[in-house]
């Protein structure tokens, strides 16, 4: 483009001294017109003053040589613009060469860019639809805008989960049963055995007793735990998970029932020394606490978690359920 504007201005400044060079040499032949009329008037007087031959054959060899000199001047304009309209016409074929490779790298430019917009489109194509398959591949197929998710009372997987490892818990306890009925059938008759004896066999069936006691007691407890979490899943649509129980900051990982994708959750800190939870950056966390969600409202104005927590299960609700 630089070289065009160039080529341009060398035109434009070649053409205005190809002007200059015709109007002089316009004026040239004006005068030189003017003299042949002088010339001829001259000539004309001639005969007339015939006293006078002297000066009259001086005047007209002054005028020749002026005229002369006068068309040696418009010979050499013409020469000069000549060569003016031959640079002007060189000019012009490297303008018009430079235009055409102008043309041809805008064309391949814009080539260029077509392929990579074509591309690009393509890339996000295929992450959309790796995207729309990985959420198929978790949830299932179905049309958001048409179709609402329906959830159940109770997970299917779960319930043959908890039934296959109940199962596996009743037979285990069978097997326990009968090893120690089989331990027992082995020990000493009552008859034949002596007061040491009796002494450590009562001992041993004791030992035996608590430990089968404190067995069932601890499976039980399990048990019972796990209809609590079950129920408390049930009741609140939050699936509460505690972490480092130990520590001085317990923490508590919350997944709602009605969560868009497994990996959704809320992380809480619990500090010994403080009365209030605090709740954690996870990417869930980010969305809800900005400015743009209702839900931080219950949290930044009120300080109230439960609030909270049943505004997300309404807004999650919302978004997934019709009932």
């Amino acid at each position: 483009e630089k070289d065009i504007r160039d080529s341009r201005a060398s035109i434009d400044q070649l053409e205005l001294e190809n002007r200059k060079v015709l109007a002089q040499e316009k004026i040239w032949r004006r005068e030189a017109a003017e003299l042949r009329s002088l010339l001829d008037t001259y000539d004309q007087q001639e005969t007339s003053q015939s006293k006078m031959p002297s000066m009259a054959t001086e005047n007209v060899a002054g005028l020749q040589v002026s005229l002369k000199s006068a068309r040696d001047e418009i010979k050499l304009l013409t020469d000069a613009n000549k060569m003016l309209e031959s640079k002007l016409e060189e000019m012009k074929s490297e303008q018009s060469t430079a235009k055409a490779e102008h043309e041809r790298v805008l064309e391949k430019f814009q080539k260029l860019r077509s392929a990579l917009m074509e591309e690009r489109a393509k890339a996000e194509s295929a992450e959309a639809r790796a995207c729309q398959a990985e959420t198929l591949a978790g949830k299932g197929a179905y049309n958001a805008e048409t179709t609402r998710v329906v959830h159940l009372e109770t997970n299917p997987l779960m319930e043959a989960v908890r039934e296959k490892f109940q199962a596996e818990i009743d037979a285990l306890k069978l097997h326990l049963e009968a090893a120690q009925d089989r331990r027992a059938s082995k020990s000493p008759s009552v008859g034949t055995t002596t007061p040491a004896s009796r002494g450590s066999l009562g001992s041993a069936g004791t030992d035996v007793d608590v430990q089968k006691m404190h067995t069932r007691l601890k499976e039980r407890f399990r048990m019972q735990i796990a209809l609590f979490r079950e129920g408390v899943y049930l009741l609140t649509g939050f699936k509460i998970d505690m972490i480092d129980a130990d520590s001085d900051s317990p923490q508590f990982r919350v997944r709602s029932v009605y969560g868009e994708r497994e990996g959704d959750h809320l992380m809480f800190r619990w500090p010994k020394k403080k009365q209030t939870l605090e709740i954690m950056g996870t990417e869930m966390a980010q969305l809800l606490m900005s400015e743009r969600s209702p839900c931080s409202v219950y949290i930044r104005q009120f300080n109230s978690f439960p609030a909270f927590l049943a505004s997300v299960t309404m807004q999650l609700f919302e978004q997934q359920t019709n009932i």
